[in-house]
């Protein structure tokens, strides 16, 4: 699964290189056993306890506000993703193999991302009709819950005005304008456009050049187009790089983090009884516990840091099931409730991931057989017929190097799928997709996805899902080793 973060390396697809990393790895811990340790805490009236739930709970909190201040920061050089509060910044360039910036990029879609803060008044966004291709704008929330989608699987095709207000906000709705109301003040939107091929990149950047975001009290008093607004982040000082790894490193002082995060940005009504229990050991709204907190505490407070850093690695060892070798990823990720150990999961290996409704994203290191994906060998994935990825909107198949980057190759072709131009079916209707390192030859180039000369894997999107894959009744095909293709030198 390629999950959306904008970090000091741009749009991250951290989860599925994580997963990379822990394929080789046994958890001795299951996903009920999680699910008993958290039931555990959340009953327990232990400091320490405490202490790793209130961790757990906050951690995406934590790593939304810093990735947002980072972005924001006018002391942060200039770059994709990047740029003041309620701004729409725009991803512009087709990644290929020489792009480096961030690991597993999406070749589907072309991004543009906004930092809003309703903390003072509504925004306007205007989107322009985009009939003719897949779309989509993610809503996110400072707890990185998707609260909201615009876009083609709801039918918003012809374009219109929103009204983005805040929680507190209480007026009357502009006529003709939509209200999305955010349930925080802090959160962001991220739109995805399809890209049908390099030579189409110019269209989609004249459908990103159409959006228009401002202010309400802009909009309402002027008739001028401004794009963007004026606000940023004029901290004293730059803010710490949105790397989760940072995290656990800011001691219990990230208490005090978590505390004023919360008062900026209201926890949900469903949180109301564990955040009685975090005022047990100081944690709460604009409180600093690393001040008040008496030794005993404090003792709590850094073994719940460790605690929770243990909890949310294994339960990013058992976010998924495994079909035919692809690992496929739960179905509450981005509407996560009071599931918090999944949503911390989830903001330490993909923070903003898209709800499995919008897309999800299979991801594999391994042929059928268990064995590492590599391009000695050839390699088949075998569609029957009608049994094609069931989507409402389209897949594709995206092949990665072992650094998770795209991978060189001759044709210049780093996906595969449903829109790709020339794509053969067999005669009986099937479809066969050749992953190789050499060109399988002219009758069957179409359908060659090229693999590099070492390990390699493989991301299929699925945008806007059938039930039965939401459901997980989907069988994808297994990746079928066919012959050696090369041979390795002997020493």
């Amino acid at each position: 699964m390629v999950l959306f973060m904008v970090t000091s390396t741009g749009m991250s697809g951290s989860y599925a290189s994580a997963q990379n990393n822990s394929s080789n790895m046994t958890s001795a811990t299951s996903g009920s056993d999680l699910d008993s340790k958290m039931e555990q805490l959340e009953s327990s009236n232990d400091p320490t306890d405490i202490a790793t739930l209130a961790y757990t709970y906050g951690f995406p909190l934590v790593a939304a506000i810093r990735t947002a201040d980072f972005a924001t920061s006018p002391d942060i050089p200039p770059a994709p993703g990047r740029g003041p509060f309620n701004t729409i910044s725009n991803f512009r360039d087709f990644p290929n193999a020489s792009f480096t910036d961030i690991v597993r990029p999406n070749v589907d879609t072309l991004y543009s991302v906004a930092y809003f803060d309703l903390s003072k008044e509504p925004l306007v966004l205007k989107v322009p009709m985009i009939s003719d291709r897949y779309y989509s704008i993610q809503f996110i929330d400072a707890y990185s819950n998707n609260f909201q989608y615009v876009g083609t699987r709801n039918n918003d095709t012809k374009g219109g005005t929103y009204f983005i207000t805040g929680p507190n906000w209480d007026g009357i709705v502009p006529s003709g304008m939509k209200q999305i109301k955010a349930p925080t003040d802090s959160g962001l939107f991220a739109v995805r456009v399809l890209v049908k091929g390099p030579d189409d990149v110019n269209n989609v950047h004249s459908i990103q050049d159409q959006f228009n975001l401002s202010p309400f009290s802009v909009n309402s008093n002027s008739s001028a187009i401004i794009v963007g607004g004026s606000n940023s982040n004029a901290s004293e000082d730059i803010p710490v790089a949105p790397d989760p790894a940072l995290i656990p490193t800011t001691g219990i002082k990230l208490y005090d983090e978590i505390s004023k995060d919360m008062a900026d940005n209201t926890p949900p009504q469903s949180d109301s009884a564990i955040l009685v229990k975090f005022k047990t050991i100081g944690v709460g709204l604009d409180l600093k516990p690393s001040h008040i907190a008496d030794d005993n505490v404090k003792r709590a407070l850094e073994k719940g840091i460790t605690n929770g850093e243990q909890l949310i690695d294994e339960k990013v060892q058992n976010l998924g099931t495994i079909i035919n070798g692809w690992s496929i990823s739960s179905m509450n990720i981005g509407n996560f409730g009071t599931d918090y150990l999944l949503r911390a999961a989830v903001a330490k290996f993909g923070l903003f991931a898209n709800s499995p409704q919008e897309a999800v994203y299979p991801t594999t290191f391994k042929d059928s057989q268990g064995q590492n994906l590599t391009g000695i060998n050839n390699y088949v994935i075998h569609f029957d017929k009608g049994q094609l990825p069931p989507v409402k909107g389209f897949w594709s198949l995206t092949m990665y190097n072992n650094k998770s980057y795209l991978a060189d190759n001759p044709i210049n072709r780093y996906s595969i799928g449903g829109l790709t131009p020339g794509l053969k079916n067999n005669t009986d209707g099937s479809l066969d997709i050749y992953i190789q390192l050499d060109n399988p030859g002219k009758n069957k180039e179409s359908n060659w996805l090229p693999a590099p000369a070492g390990d390699f894997s493989l991301n299929m999107r699925l945008y806007i899902p059938e039930k039965v894959v939401l459901k997980g009744n989907y069988q994808y095909p297994p990746i079928t080793r066919t012959v050696i293709s090369h041979n390795m030198p002997v020493f």
